[in-house]
């Protein structure tokens, strides 16, 4: 079972994972499936960056859970955003 945050973890994370996305320092992995439900609902990369943007501690799901993807060791940590009728899960790590 994944960890769970405090109110306070989450927002600490959210103003990191922010700054970072915000300063150019992130990689988005180019999973199939996630890339074709951005081009059904029309949105870009960048519009997919301003909602992670937006993410909200209320948006929070559950984490942090450790990754075993070697080549990106971390954390990750999962939220839920309702994009129109559809609803993402975003995973992140620093």
């Amino acid at each position: 079972m994944a960890n769970q945050a405090s109110a306070e973890e989450i927002v600490k994370f959210l103003v990191k994972a922010k700054k970072l996305l915000s300063m150019g320092e992130y990689i988005m992995i180019p999973r199939r499936k996630n890339m074709q439900a951005l081009a059904q609902l029309g949105f870009t990369i960048t519009d997919a960056k301003n909602e992670i943007l937006d993410l909200a501690t209320g948006d929070y799901y559950k984490g942090p859970k450790q990754d075993f993807d070697l080549n990106y060791p971390g954390d990750v940590w999962e939220f839920k955003k309702d994009i129109g009728s559809i609803q993402f899960y975003v995973k992140l790590k620093i």
